[in-house]
């Protein structure tokens, strides 16, 4: 067995509630990591911001608290609650030392049962998030990156994204109702998972979460069958203009056609890591060290979790008066790397480097239940996380080099650059 497999307790007494509760050598503190279903995607025809506004305003009062109670309870005993939300799911984490638990586990049950929505709170939101939004605008990276997923994947596609002039509508005209209304339809028992860490008990967790949930609802809450695929690789090139900017913004890539359980994505994004998943790789070797064409430059495989098709990508930062020579240079490298494959030398590299990164990740209380709780989520055995280091040295070379020929395909690259060019 392992690490998580003979540690980790798992718990299921409470129905739609499961709890991964790994005690630690560390004293006093405990660290918690949970999620619900209920993120972007179960907005599908709906304001795909409200799942994010909701999370949002989880800290900003409750039925019986306004915010600054919770501060100050919080505060005062050294206890952290946050909430998040992404594409899948509404995340929360919370941090507190050992005799405040059942003060913290009872704060985080009001806050996602009892949430206050006022619209004065929402207002104030709504502004911030609208102003950073509109920021965005100047960013050439995250212009490119938009575009270049709009390109690649179609509207209802989980990796498509909205352009920031339409994500700035959806949050202004997001009201209190519409925020009750998604919280009445997804908050609830069913899908919870929470992981927990430190100098903490199975039982007394347990105890704590069944008096603070017991007269929680239950919801049907799943995630939607995806039917959209991304759209099949085409050769092509789109330039943003954007005023006054000392550098550009490119990513170039393409659709991959496959999944994370695929079983070509391991020797595939390990391939992509040799490219350019870290400073040792080649893209910084070469465009960036040896011929200094790039700030930063680098490679990396996403959008391939619950069941979706994902990209690849090589996103780099030039200035504006050599991007066409580092694009020439970037294009370089990624001919070479499909033509002529990775070697030995490199993939025995890059295997100690990704397992050095995995165990190091898990250092910390906070590192262990982000582990756990992500592992909970995709649905696998606690033995997948004890058994990852020997999954990732057991690809072959030749699985590596066939995955690249498999799934990339350098003459329909798709390429988006944003800067003052």
């Amino acid at each position: 067995m392992g690490t998580f497999s003979d540690q980790v307790i798992i718990n299921e007494e409470i129905k739609g509630v499961k709890t991964y509760v790994m005690p630690t050598g560390v004293k006093d503190v405990v660290t918690i990591s949970g999620s619900m279903l209920g993120g972007s995607i179960h907005c599908a025809g709906k304001n795909s911001k409200i799942s994010s506004l909701v999370a949002s305003m989880l800290d900003k009062g409750t039925e019986k608290k306004n915010k600054y109670e919770i501060s100050d309870m919080l505060e005062s005993v050294g206890a952290e609650l946050n909430f998040s939300s992404t594409r899948y799911h509404t995340h929360f984490t919370g941090f507190c030392l050992k005799n405040n638990l059942e003060t913290v586990v009872s704060l985080l049950a009001e806050q996602l049962t009892t949430p206050r929505f006022s619209t004065e709170e929402l207002s104030t939101l709504q502004g911030r998030i609208s102003g950073n939004l509109i920021r965005d605008k100047e960013n050439t990276k995250k212009l490119a990156m938009i575009q270049f997923l709009r390109t690649l994947f179609p509207r209802n596609h989980p990796n498509y994204q909205a352009t920031i002039d339409e994500s700035v509508e959806s949050v202004k005209k997001a009201s209190v109702k519409d925020l009750f209304a998604f919280h009445k339809e997804h908050y609830g028992l069913g899908s919870i998972k929470i992981a927990a860490a430190g100098d903490v008990k199975a039982e007394a967790l347990n105890g704590l979460l069944l008096e603070a949930m017991k007269d929680w609802k239950n919801k049907k809450t799943n995630i939607p069958k995806i039917t959209e695929k991304a759209i099949k690789p085409k050769k092509g090139s789109q330039t943003i203009k954007v005023q006054d900017k000392t550098s550009a913004d490119l990513y170039i890539g393409q659709s991959i056609g496959i999944n994370r359980e695929h079983k070509d994505y391991y020797p595939l994004m390990l391939g992509v890591y040799i490219l350019g998943g870290n400073f040792s790789a080649r893209l910084m070797q070469t465009v960036r060290d040896k011929q200094g064409l790039t700030y930063g430059i680098g490679s990396s495989i996403s959008g391939v979790s619950f069941g979706a098709d994902g990209y690849w990508s090589t996103w780099g930062t030039f200035s504006p008066d050599i991007l066409k020579k580092g694009v020439g240079a970037t294009k370089d490298q990624i001919n070479l790397w499909f033509d002529k494959g990775v070697t030995e030398e490199e993939l025995s590299a890059k295997k100690t480097t990704i397992n050095g990164s995995y165990k190091v990740s898990m250092d910390s209380t906070s590192g262990l239940t982000s582990k756990i709780l992500s592992n909970a989520e995709q649905g696998r055995d606690l033995l997948y996380l004890d058994e990852y280091p020997k999954l990732i040295d057991a690809i072959s070379l030749s699985e590596v080099n066939t995955a690249i020929k498999n799934h990339v395909d350098p003459e329909k690259l798709y390429m988006v650059s944003a800067g003052t060019l």
